[in-house]
């Protein structure tokens, strides 16, 4: 047996196998009963109007805890001066205030 004989029994095989299950397919879909609704549908039958959720205030949320009496370091709160758009990231790269390490492709 060369390769092109075990390669064309392969695909034979695949070939024989797929039109099987295509068959059986089809076979079982001609005997499956139709949806009366008409498909697969979502609904939801209670309509519940958003709630305002105040979480409570927690002490020293910050700080760490320590466990069973061990010292924790902490390197302090954490600080944000908020987001900034693209614009304003250019202007700050070009002013040198922004260190990068690539070019923005456009």
């Amino acid at each position: 047996m060369n390769w092109t004989q075990f390669l064309l029994g392969v695909a034979g095989i695949y070939g024989i196998y797929y039109a099987l299950n295509v068959l059986y397919d089809l076979f079982i879909h001609s005997r499956a009963p139709q949806a009366a609704d008409g498909g697969n549908e979502l609904t939801f039958d209670e309509d519940s109007p958003p709630e305002r959720v105040i979480p409570k205030p927690t002490q020293k949320e910050h700080e760490p805890t320590a466990k069973e009496g061990k010292a924790v370091i902490s390197s302090g709160p954490l600080q944000s001066t908020g987001g900034i758009n693209l614009k304003q990231l250019v202007s700050l790269m070009q002013n040198d205030v922004v260190e990068y390490s690539k070019a923005i492709p456009y």
